[in-house]
């Protein structure tokens, strides 16, 4: 690797990828936190589910959800 490599700005992480940065890190996350990411986090958490994510959706009370990280499909399979 290169000094110019080094001096390089990282490259921005995707919506998908910030969600789920935050997921795995916090465990879990709400829909308030997730709407500061991006506006359309419903259909980013469909992307991550579909990716095989298991991505659990609580109702809190009225307007607000809390979406839990279970894992990857990958990962559970492994475990067994």
């Amino acid at each position: 690797m290169s000094l110019l490599d080094l001096l390089k700005p990282a490259p921005k992480l995707s919506h998908t990828a910030r969600i789920l940065k935050v997921l795995k890190t916090e465990g879990q996350a709400t829909n308030h936190q997730l709407n500061k990411i991006c506006f359309r986090y419903g259909a980013r958490i469909h992307e991550l589910r579909a990716e095989g994510h298991d991505i659990l959706s609580v109702k809190e009370k009225d307007g607000l959800w809390r979406f839990v990280y279970k894992g990857h499909k990958d990962d559970q399979e492994n475990a067994a």
